[in-house]
């Protein structure tokens, strides 16, 4: 077991035992796994020392026994603190409670020993055995991985659906459980196991989990869902759910009292959730439905007809059908199994835990990242760190500074980009909560300012010292084209500034977070004015970016490398000059639009923010870019989305525009896009919430429900009718033409007409007159 190759960590656990805590480490190698306990630990967090009375008479009063460190820190807000060790974390958590509830300090003790133990010797992802020592390592284990989908009866929230089947997925195998008594004949390409009732569907799909033995359990939705599920259907027959490693049972957290979301905490195994490990790794989709993701990545879906009454069909093909039944429950975790291949979410996630210590399982998760890294720094350099809330100031900090744009439409316009603006902000001036504290103590000549009356000291940070090996390691991914690494850097290194503008990070301070972002407010003015001193016209800006019109330039690519390397000049320069510090500022030519619209906001003479589209080359071939426009806008209907692009690309080329809308309006008219209008929104609550304010949606949501009383459904289809909004397949009026010309193409067509001289009116004025 102590081997001194790199081994993973699955999973991490803890329990209180009458001889101290036990830590409990799943590590794998060369895909053979196997359980690393530590035992006889004990959980630490921290007290005020002013209190230490105070918490003595407590503890005694408790009858616990704590040893009580002389080891003094400093809290991030003044306090000087002192470590308390306790034998039992749920003895340590009900003491700190109840010194809460009288009003004394405690700091750090929600972190659980597993976490800490790790933390605090860096061992990150993977680790290895020095003389039986735990080391830091890295590898990249090849885990054994279950997909996992159920099907139901109708699910309403608070009640435990009938189960109708289990289905698995894992390399080389598939099996599906049926609950039913009726043995009837089935596709033999599909395992089906027919199991007499709920009971023996359960026994059934965890022995059959225990014998594939994953790593990790995924599905959509799974834990709140499928596993839950799984898990209320064994407590009503008393079966244990015994899923995890050594026929263990999970262990339950809500997340809190507010929402029925889960924890899962399985022996051995990680569970990963299809939805949330997208979003992890900056997956953009138009929703994380597995159909939209599926259809997106795999060019294929769920093995469903009826999509609108998908509950529906399920039950009629759970009756009629049992072969495409098992088919379409099968293909669900399939699907899911191949969407984390084909995105390389295995890789980041692998890659994540390396870089943050955070498990893969573990969506999300900025400021628990944060944490990770930065406290075991913190704790070497004398410092504890702050308690959610525990920072009292509440000024705004402000957002990515924006430009009022100069609408119009152009050719040539060059787009400059800093790379990674808000860390190498961080990386150059310093910005860090540990610098904070020590520069507002500190001498001037040793501290940075920063904004809003904060110094940040030259010598005593953490941050940026992180942010640079982070970057470095980014610079190593790109040059190895290792993806997965570099998009992991990326977006942990972005984090940051968020995190430490969040009122739940333990590290938040409007100091830290308006540093960065009013710094970057300086920056883009600053190179505005250069830009423009040597000659050219900003028209637009973005938190990192600006748009430079190239006008009457020969060669507008030459311009962009050539304004970059003296933006990057001027400004180590200019830092050197006012801070004495070195620039980590890097802008780089990013973009050369050979066309470009910036539109005006509607109804008015004034540029738009964060809309626009441009006309670009590459390798010979022409391809549109929408920023914020219709055609990206998950709430416009199909053809709007066809005709905005369709229009750009025919102003762009240069070809008959006026005919392509005059076209467009007499297909409208012909009916010939019927198929096209469909509004597609997802609603924010059940329909029966909205009560004042009743949006298109809302209304044909509920005539929907008059429909179709069993359908609770969140996402709605709809039309505009001449009798007004009417959901998908229950349109009983003609479709309002009008409504589509005026609200959908109209306006897309008068934000670049505008520019052209001409408006929608004009063009489709002879039109008109036919209908």
């Amino acid at each position: 077991m102590f081997s001194n190759a790199p081994q993973f960590i699955l999973s991490r656990h803890w329990s209180d035992t009458p001889d101290g805590i036990e830590l409990r480490f799943w590590l794998v190698l060369d895909q053979q796994h196997h359980c690393w306990t530590v035992a006889g630990q004990s959980s630490v967090c921290f007290v005020a020392e002013n209190q230490l009375t105070q918490w003595r008479l407590l503890w005694k009063r408790l009858g616990l026994e704590v040893a009580v460190s002389d080891k003094r820190f400093t809290a991030l807000m003044g306090d000087w603190v002192l470590p308390v060790y306790t034998d039992s974390y749920q003895g340590q958590r009900r003491w700190t409670r109840s010194g809460r509830d009288v009003g004394l300090k405690v700091w750090e003790d929600d972190i659980n020993p597993a976490d800490r133990y790790l933390m605090e010797r860096f061992l990150f992802g993977s680790l290895c055995f020095d003389n039986n020592q735990p080391r830091p390592a890295t590898s990249e284990p090849a885990l054994r991985v279950l997909s996992l989908d159920i099907e139901t009866s109708w699910y309403t929230p608070g009640e435990t659906p009938e189960l109708y089947s289990v289905a698995l997925a894992g390399a080389g195998y598939q099996q599906v459980f049926v609950v039913e008594s009726d043995v009837r004949r089935h596709d033999e390409n599909v395992s089906v196991v027919w199991c007499a009732d709920i009971q023996s569907c359960l026994e059934a799909t965890v022995a059959a989990i225990q014998s594939y033995d994953p790593d990790c359990l995924i599905g959509w939705n799974v834990i709140d869902f499928d596993l839950r599920i799984l898990q209320q259907h064994c407590d009503g027959v008393g079966l244990e759910f015994a899923i995890g490693r050594h026929n263990t049972v999970p262990r339950w957290r809500r997340h809190s009292e507010k929402n029925d979301r889960y924890f899962i905490d399985v022996e051995g195994r990680m569970v990963v959730d299809g939805p949330g490990a997208f979003r992890s790794a900056a997956w953009f989709f138009e929703d994380f439905s597995l159909e939209t993701v599926s259809q997106s990545l795999l060019k294929r879906g769920k093995k469903i007809e009826h999509h609108d009454d998908r509950v529906g069909e399920i039950e009629r093909m759970y009756r009629e059908d049992i072969d495409a039944f098992a088919q379409y429950n099968l293909e669900d975790a399939q699907l899911v199994l191949e969407l984390f291949e084909t995105a390389g979410l295995w890789h980041f996630l692998i890659q994540r835990s390396h870089l943050t210590g955070l498990p893969v399982d573990r969506a999300g998760g900025s400021s628990a990242a944060f944490n990770t890294v930065y406290m075991p720094r913190l704790h070497r350099a004398g410092y504890i760190a702050s308690s959610v809330g525990e920072q009292t100031l509440r000024l705004a900090s402000p957002g990515g500074y924006v430009m009022d744009s100069i609408p119009g439409l152009y050719q040539d316009v060059l787009v400059l980009d800093f790379k990674s603006l808000y860390p190498s902000i961080i990386r150059t001036f310093l910005i860090d909560p540990l610098g904070l504290q020590e520069g507002l103590k500190a001498a001037e000549q040793d501290t940075v300012p920063g904004f809003i009356d904060a110094r940040f000291h030259r010598d005593r940070h953490i941050l940026p010292a992180l942010i640079d090996t982070l970057w470095q390691a980014r610079d190593q991914a790109k040059a190895e084209k290792n993806a997965p690494l570099s998009q992991a850097i990326k977006i942990i290194m972005n984090s940051f500034y968020g995190v430490l503008g969040s009122h739940l990070c333990r590290f938040f301070d409007p100091r830290l977070a308006s540093s960065i972002t009013m710094r970057g407010h300086e920056i883009l003015q600053q190179t505005r004015v250069f830009i423009e001193q040597s000659g050219q016209r900003v028209i637009y800006g973005d938190t990192d970016s600006v748009f430079v019109h190239a006008k009457d330039i020969a060669d507008p690519k030459a311009l962009g490398q050539q304004l970059a390397v003296a933006l990057n000049q001027w400004w180590t320069e200019e830092i050197q000059r006012r801070f004495l510090l070195d620039s980590h500022l890097e802008i780089e030519f990013e973009t050369h639009y050979q066309q470009f619209v910036m539109p005006t906001i509607r109804g008015t003479e004034k540029g738009s923010k964060k809309r626009y589209a441009g006309w670009i080359e590459e390798n010979g071939q022409h391809r549109l870019v929408f920023k914020g426009l219709e055609a990206v806008r998950s709430d416009w209907t199909p053809m709007a989305k066809s005709f905005q692009t369709g229009l750009y690309e025919r102003i762009f080329r240069g070809e008959n525009y006026i005919k392509y809308i005059q076209d467009t309006v007499a297909k409208l008219k012909a009916g010939e896009l019927d198929g096209q209008l469909i509004y597609r929104r997802r609603l924010r609550r059940q329909v029966e919430q909205y009560e004042k304010q009743l949006p298109p949606q809302v209304q044909a949501a509920l005539l929907k429900r008059q429909h179709n009383p069993q359908w609770y459904g969140r996402t709605i289809e709809y039309v505009k009718t001449v009798s007004g909004w009417q959901p998908i397949p229950y349109v009983s009026a003609a479709l309002d033409y009008d409504h589509y010309q005026d609200k959908q193409l109209a306006p897309i067509a008068d934000a670049i007409l505008h520019f052209l001289g001409t408006n929608f009116n004009e063009v489709t004025r002879e039109q008109l007159s036919l209908f």
